[in-house]
């Protein structure tokens, strides 16, 4: 498995692990931005959808026609029984509170609030979005330690909208595809904003060769196949 960012963190700044692996990350970053067009996927909306749902659209960066194709998903794999939705990134508990009104699965939201985009303000705004959510379950830790530390039925939907660079994506999306279940479905945010090339890549790194469910502007999904 790829290595997760917050066990790096975990040394001095000045560890020769620690600042080989920043400088890997940052050319990969710059690399990312110098071929930005290169790691398109194909765009794929679902016509026909029903019209977004009412949602603080203030207090989230998902758009009303992303949060239409995260539903079509949610709804896509209400079929794999005794499995369970995550969302890693959960910011201030917009998307937490419309997917978890929308299904009987149980929704983990994985978020640290430890800084990097979860301030005390946005957890406090989570909290109060997601109160009397009784399907929902906050995971109060880092991406990785949530994985190592799973006590959940396996995964038919991730929902990805975390730090958004090569190496943060890109962990997230191994090893989260190492709790799914075969036919589950994948969900990416920021994956077509220049200021987030890095996350672009990762997308592309993973998935390019994937079945793809949909691809709204700034919103990637595709099928997890695993191989038998």
């Amino acid at each position: 498995m790829k290595t997760d960012p917050f066990v790096i963190k975990k040394y001095p700044k000045w560890h020769p692990i620690r600042l080989a692996f920043t400088a890997r990350a940052r050319l990969i970053e710059q690399e990312a931005r110098w071929n930005f067009p290169k790691y398109a996927l194909a765009e794929k909306i679902i016509p026909n959808l029903p019209p977004a749902p009412d949602a603080d659209y203030s207090n989230t960066a998902v758009t009303p026609v992303q949060m239409q194709h995260l539903l079509y998903a949610l709804s896509a794999t209400e079929h794999l029984t005794d499995t369970v939705v995550v969302e890693v990134g959960s910011y201030r508990g917009v998307t937490t509170q419309v997917l978890a009104r929308a299904t009987a699965r149980k929704v983990i939201a994985v978020d640290p609030y430890i800084g990097y985009g979860g301030s005390d303000e946005d957890y406090r705004l989570f909290q109060s979005n997601t109160a009397g959510l009784l399907n929902l379950i906050h995971e109060r830790v880092s991406s990785g330690e949530a994985v190592r530390t799973w006590k959940h039925e396996p995964v038919s939907l991730v929902f990805i909208d975390a730090l958004h660079d090569y190496v943060n994506t890109g962990f997230d999306i191994e090893a989260w595809s190492s709790l799914m279940v075969d036919g589950g479905i994948l969900a990416m945010h920021d994956t077509d904003q220049k200021s987030f090339a890095g996350t672009r890549k990762a997308v592309f790194d993973a998935c390019h060769n994937a079945k793809q469910f949909a691809h709204p502007n700034n919103l990637t999904l595709i099928y997890l196949e695993k191989s038998n």
